[in-house]
């Protein structure tokens, strides 16, 4: 099966190549077609016309350019230019910095929900019949395991932090 594979993948990364081969030969094609236009039509202009021609671009380039900074400080312009506006704090927001003043991150019953989706995992993983579900979830959410344990832990270093002041 495994030989198979390779040979799809060869003759795909080989279409791959000659599409790329025919756009960079097309490109190259259309630089040097551009090249030859240009060269073509500016070949009877003197020294004192290309002067002449940079001088009108540079002082187009820079008015333009000049304008654009003026309008831009001054808030005055023309140019149709995106609109900024302030950006809304969604609803749900505020619930955290709520949770964070009421002390409580996770409640009992929410541990407790969390604990036992922990045994179920665990009596997959353990179980034969029940191991290609657990592989099927664990490849589905990779970072599903780390994420539980952190959750435990926090939970676990906030329940010792609130003991601890209850204590003194």
């Amino acid at each position: 099966m495994r030989l198979f594979k390779n040979k799809k993948n060869n003759t795909a990364d080989a279409a791959k190549g000659i599409i790329a081969e025919n756009l960079t030969s097309f490109y190259n094609k259309l630089q040097s077609g551009w090249a030859g236009w240009m060269s073509q039509h500016t070949s009877t202009l003197s020294k004192r016309d290309w002067m002449l021609s940079l001088a009108c671009f540079i002082l187009l380039t820079g008015g333009y350019s000049t304008y654009l900074m003026v309008s831009g400080f001054t808030g005055t312009s023309a140019v149709i230019s995106n609109n900024v506006s302030n950006i809304r704090k969604p609803a749900y927001t505020g619930q955290a910095e709520e949770s964070q003043k009421t002390g409580a991150p996770l409640s009992d019953s929410e541990y407790a929900r969390i604990l036992r989706f922990r045994k179920y995992i665990d009596s997959l993983a353990a179980d034969p019949s029940g191991k290609k579900v657990y592989d099927s979830i664990i490849q589905k959410r990779p970072g599903l395991m780390d994420s539980l344990n952190r959750v435990e832990n926090y939970y676990q270093q906030f329940k010792n932090k609130r003991s601890w002041k209850t204590k003194k």
